[in-house]
């Protein structure tokens, strides 16, 4: 029942109407053939009766679903899954990060799963399918193709912006989605900063990782954190990149202010009567959390932080798909790439600053980010499958938890980056009930 001796296409001709598909099977099958015709269910809901077609490869002028089956009961099969990529409506159809989408689909086809685009304005009440939008696998035409589609068995939720996900289409696909049977949804919302670090605190464990950190709301306890910490940094409840973050410095005289955003930097000598009003202005009505600065571990002189990107596998467990070091910049008051950071090799990182220790503290750092993930899933309360975290490390090997990302950006790492989207699959495939097939 659980075995998928079947793999190969589900296949409608570009030229006929969907509802005639057909199954192409892969060269080689485990198991006898299977009958002419079976009854089908395809992704969640859709019901179909499908023509088996011996097997070979599929015509140029079909449309190609990659797909394995799984037998339900006598002569009837499941056949997926199918992943649904959710992003908001834009020019073209959607918008999003489209080679971030392209590379995942691309991966799908290779491990016998359909990955298709699916915005909330593609969701069809009372029908068991959808309109997505599937990359053209062909080199002419246009790239994104315009699909029926079955509903899918697990929705990947990458619609782009804070805004655009508390837009009312968008939370009433999310909730939709979230509640239809057979459907599994993650990560199903962007993170708060300062709900992560509430969230952090109620752990006695994890509470020790946290620098002192306080909600901004105009400055009310500035004094007594200057007071503490001779560098403070001001950083967006809902910002992402290190865009808009804030470094406030003490000095001799006065206070050293620098505000960083995509646009550039902008630095200010400000006197102590003037810091708070300076601060206010800067800021604005954006919502902020205050937090203490870290003396950070060097590498050739310039501080460092750690990316880490956790993902579950193919399993439902949390694991590290991998780690990267982020070099600040000569002029950058974080380690951002976008702001001027750079990447640097782990392991000649850790084997500058940790020498033969060097196993030791990658191993407390695994076992210590796992725990946060875990943690933070159980606080949220939602199912969660990836998430990547900015982490700081002191010369003697001391963590500190600065943030978390349920929505990660692309990693520059290329081993990172495959690994991170073949484990995506493989978490696909465990909640969706199949397994890889190699």
């Amino acid at each position: 029942m659980n075995e998928f001796p079947h793999t190969g296409w589900i296949v409608f001709p570009l030229r006929a109407a969907p509802g005639n598909p057909r199954f192409i099977p892969r060269g080689q099958t485990t198991t006898p053939s299977l009958p002419p015709i079976v009854s089908m269910r395809l992704g969640s809901q859709l019901e179909k009766k499908v023509r088996i077609d011996p097997p070979r490869a599929p015509s140029n002028l079909d449309m190609k679903w990659p797909a394995r089956l799984r037998k339900i009961k006598h002569g009837k099969y499941k056949a997926g899954p199918f992943v649904a990529i959710l992003t908001s409506s834009g020019s073209g159809g959607f918008c999003g990060n489209l080679s971030n989408f392209s590379d995942l689909i691309r991966t799908g086809r290779r491990m016998g799963v359909t990955v298709y685009v699916l915005t909330p304005d593609g969701l069809r009440p009372g029908t068991k399918t959808v309109r997505g939008f599937l990359l053209n696998p062909r080199t002419k035409g246009p790239r994104w193709v315009a699909a029926t589609l079955p509903l899918p068995d697990v929705v990947y939720n990458r619609i782009p912006s804070r805004r655009q996900e508390m837009r009312q289409a968008e939370q009433r696909a999310l909730s939709t989605l979230s509640t239809m049977p057979g459907i599994h949804l993650f990560n199903p919302s962007f993170f708060n900063k300062w709900t992560l670090y509430l969230h952090m605190g109620r752990s006695e464990a994890l509470s020790r990782l946290l620098p002192e950190t306080v909600e901004w709301k105009g400055g009310c306890r500035l004094d007594e954190m200057i007071e503490r910490h001779s560098t403070l940094f001001l950083k967006p409840v809902d910002g992402k990149a290190g865009d808009g973050m804030i470094r406030i410095t003490r000095l001799k005289k006065g206070y050293g202010i620098v505000h960083q955003s995509l646009r550039g930097k902008q630095k200010f000598h400000i006197s102590d009567d003037k810091l708070r009003s300076k601060l206010k202005e800067l800021t604005g009505d954006q919502s902020y959390i205050l937090q203490q600065g870290i003396h950070l571990a060097r590498y050739r002189g310039r501080p460092f932080d750690l990316r880490l990107l956790l993902q579950k596998d193919g399993t439902g467990q949390w694991d590290v798909t991998g780690i990267g070091v982020r070099v600040a910049g000569g002029e950058a008051i974080s380690t951002h790439v976008p702001m001027g950071g750079s990447i640097a090799p782990i392991d000649e990182v850790f084997n500058s600053l940790f020498g033969n220790h060097t196993s030791t503290v990658k191993e407390h750092l695994r076992s210590t980010v796992l725990e946060i993930a875990r943690h933070i899933e159980k606080e949220e309360g939602k199912n969660l499958g990836e998430m990547s975290m900015d982490l700081g490390l002191e010369p003697n090997g001391r963590i500190w938890f600065f943030e978390a990302n349920a929505k990660p950006m692309k990693f520059d790492e290329p081993a990172i980056r495959q690994k991170s989207l073949r484990r995506l699959i493989e978490y696909c495939l465990y909640l969706s009930g199949y397994t890889r097939r190699s």
